[in-house]
């Protein structure tokens, strides 16, 4: 090619010649023009927080509807329910009785959760991330460890008030004034056991609050400690209390049915009123089961959708026994129905005139007799 070239064109194209080899040889990048910058790549995970539900927790839109409408019921029964108990008790004279102190508790015990920690787990579950912070996860994690502290604490008070009113009536009576205080060391020991978990919970950088206690040592002896002292202890306590009433009403006939005992005669009320807080404690200490063992064991929180199925289950369990008191108390004492109808009389001023004498004066005779 060089030698092709004659004497006049080879000066002006060699420089052209030399100049395309070393366009070609080594390309570099094109220069963007004025007043135009790149974009930079985002991070890996800036995007991620949009589609937590779907990346981390893993539930289906289909599993968080069905959620919603179970939790929403339990949840609208257990308020409405456990207000409903509280108003009666306190406007109806006929349901103000010593054992009721005890019934208003509890029920007092199942609001604080039903409005301080049941909608934010519901919130946590169906937007798949914690958006409110680690104080007020520690917050909802020491309301969710409360509630049940301060519910057998009560059973457990409860239990000593039926054992010594049946078995033991003229040697210890559980009096008004004894009843309040046995209710505020039930209170203060349940705040006083569930106070670790403000310690041991909280929201992490990637916004999940921790279902279950950390696997640390102090996750485990903590809920070793918990297990017995707020559950297995006070359980076995309140078993053998009732045991010792039900050995006192019933005994075993000969063709091997329960019977009532012909002396040392119990009155029927007091007789209904053992039922249903044989029923109440029975379907306490099941629903709340699942919730002490699974802090125990629990699963390592790698696999979101694996642990919030299981917290899910378990709460929706533990959850049950605040909707289903209310009901209890409707079917087994008579003296709560006549005192919702009361209620809903001189809310509505209807039937008022003619309960007047009912809720003003005899009521104080029952509310006496009654236990």
């Amino acid at each position: 090619f060089a030698r092709s070239m004659d004497n006049s064109s080879g000066p002006v194209l060699l420089p052209v010649l030399l100049l395309l080899l070393q366009n070609t040889s080594s390309p570099k990048a094109p220069t963007p023009p004025a007043g135009y910058e790149m974009a930079e790549p985002p991070p890996p995970g800036a995007g991620s927080s949009r589609n937590h539900s779907l990346l981390e927790y893993g539930l289906r839109p289909g599993e968080i509807a069905a959620a919603g409408v179970v939790w929403g019921v339990l949840w609208l029964i257990s308020v409405l329910g456990n207000f409903l108990v509280c108003l009666v008790i306190h406007r109806s004279r006929r349901t103000q009785s010593t054992t009721n102190y005890f019934v208003v508790s509890m029920a007092c015990a199942d609001l604080v959760s039903s409005v301080g920690s049941a909608p934010f787990l519901l919130l946590q579950l169906s937007s798949g991330r914690w958006v409110l912070g680690s104080g007020v996860c520690r917050l909802v994690r020491y309301i969710q460890y409360l509630t049940p502290a301060v519910q057998i604490y009560v059973l457990f008070s409860i239990g000593v008030d039926r054992f010594y009113t049946i078995v033991y009536p003229l040697s210890f009576k559980v009096s008004r004034g004894k009843a309040k205080k046995m209710i505020l060391a039930s209170w203060l020991c349940g705040a006083l056991f569930a106070s670790p978990a403000c310690f041991l919970y909280g929201s992490s950088s990637d916004h999940h609050c921790n279902f279950f206690l950390p696997s640390s040592w102090q996750g485990a002896a903590y809920s070793i400690i918990h297990l017995l002292v707020v559950f297995l202890i006070p359980s076995l306590l309140i078993i053998f209390f009732y045991q010792k009433v039900i050995k006192y009403i019933w005994r075993i006939g000969t063709d091997g049915m329960t019977v009532r005992r012909t002396t040392n005669i119990v009155p029927r009320t007091k007789v209904k009123t053992i039922k249903m807080f044989l029923m109440l404690n029975s379907i306490f200490l099941l629903s709340w089961l699942p919730f002490f063992i699974v802090q125990l064991w629990h699963p390592q929180e790698t696999d979101y959708r694996k642990s919030s199925l299981l917290f899910l289950a378990i709460t929706w369990i533990s959850f049950s026994s605040s909707a289903s008191k209310p009901t209890l108390y409707s079917i087994y004492n008579a003296n709560f129905r006549r005192g919702m109808k009361e209620t809903f009389c001189m809310s509505a001023m209807k039937c008022y005139r003619s309960n007047a004498y009912t809720i003003t004066t005899s009521s104080r005779i029952a509310k006496k007799n009654h236990v």
